[in-house]
């Protein structure tokens, strides 16, 4: 589905378009240079690279016109890329671009092209702060043997997070419902799913299948502490489940929040891991069927920005699990700038006992953030 044709559809949806309000432009940039140093377990020494220099970059572009008060519109372009990922997970390789256009309504919030699914957006989960702010952040300096991504395989056998994340930014069709009791509806159709920023390999045989996405979210104050909660289902090729849900609870200045995810697969259409080849590697599409958690607490104060997260995935019928428990720091020295201290340890479990098949170790990351 062409991205100019979604937001083409966007602009037919406004009435008197040409009449009303103008035109705003608005550009940010933001980057961060890290440092990592990687302790692993004896065994897996000669297999390491100890010192880990990571570089990325994002700049937003939207073009943005309120047309009265219902009415609102705006044309989006996000490019992104990094140098020494371990995983090539932007859409492009080592770079990618979302491009979007969201239209604001009566009837609720339309999104068209190159965004995640509305259960990913909605999704809570444990506090993220810092450089490693995700599971898969942390892949950059210390190696998971169940999550590959590179120019040739990718391999997940396991899940990497407990959002909704199968379907990447591969274009699609969102709504949001209008707010109500302070809770919203999203629904989200995906013509097809692969996505380098996904989970999907391009040599499986269902990647041009499409899938569809729905999700529940509410933020209520209670009187002892602020709840958000999310709810998600999925299902992609016609037989791929996928379930999630997450909880946060605000008070004052801490946060506490944890995801669950479940996938599984229905009928006969079972993972592909009997046509084993160079490009699909033994439980290269293991996510299919397999379950993840995680918890985690949060402090923030002033220009400080602290998350301890524990997180766990494993595949349901290999012995693949991931944990890794990570303290992640965020100090905002000025608006433009910002520095990272960050420690993660991790266990990665295969599928034998084999040490190309594992990991277990420390990551130590440090580094600077500017934003503009």
């Amino acid at each position: 589905m062409k991205v100019k044709t979604l937001i083409l559809a966007a602009v037919l949806l406004f009435p008197n378009i040409t009449n009303a309000g103008e035109w705003e432009f608005d550009a940010t940039t933001e980057g961060k240079a890290l440092y990592g140093y990687t302790n692993v377990s004896k065994r897996y020494r000669d297999n390491t690279k100890y010192n880990h220099d990571v570089l990325l970059a994002q700049a937003n572009f939207s073009l943005s016109r309120q047309f009265d008060n219902d009415y609102a519109l705006s044309l989006n372009f996000d490019i992104m890329g990094g140098v020494d990922k371990e995983l090539k997970d932007y859409n492009q390789g080592d770079w990618g671009e979302e491009a979007y256009a969201i239209a604001d309504m009566p009837l609720g919030r339309l999104m068209l092209g190159q965004t995640t699914n509305v259960a990913a957006q909605f999704h809570t989960g444990a506090p993220s702060v810092g450089a490693l702010s995700n599971n898969r952040d942390v892949v950059n300096f210390i190696s998971n043997p169940n999550w590959v991504r590179d120019g040739k395989v990718t391999k997940f056998a396991t899940l990497d997070s407990t959002a909704i994340d199968t379907d990447g930014v591969a274009p699609k069709i969102s709504y949001i419902s209008p707010e109500f009791y302070n809770t919203y509806l999203g629904l989200s159709y995906v013509p097809d799913a692969y996505n380098r920023a996904g989970l999907i390999s391009r040599y499986a045989s269902y990647k041009e299948d499409g899938g569809y996405v729905a999700a529940l979210y509410t933020a209520q104050e209670l009187p002892w502490f602020d709840l958000t909660a999310d709810a998600g289902f999925a299902r992609f090729h016609n037989n791929d489940n996928e379930f999630s849900l997450g909880v946060k609870l605000q008070k004052g200045n801490w946060s506490l929040g944890g995801g669950w995810r479940k996938t599984y697969i229905d009928g006969q259409d079972k993972q592909e891991n009997r046509s084993i080849t160079e490009v699909r590697p033994e439980f290269f599409d293991a996510y299919r069927e397999g379950e993840a958690y995680n918890i985690g607490i949060g402090y923030d104060i002033g220009p400080l920005e602290t998350a301890l997260t524990y997180f766990v995935s494993k595949a349901s019928h290999s012995d693949n699990k991931n944990e890794i428990i990570t303290w992640s720091n965020q100090y905002q020295i000025n608006k433009n700038l910002d520095i990272f201290l960050a420690a993660s340890h991790v266990n990665f479990d295969g599928q034998d006992h084999t040490t190309q098949e594992n990991n277990s170790g420390y990551a130590f990351v440090t580094g600077i953030g500017i934003n503009f």
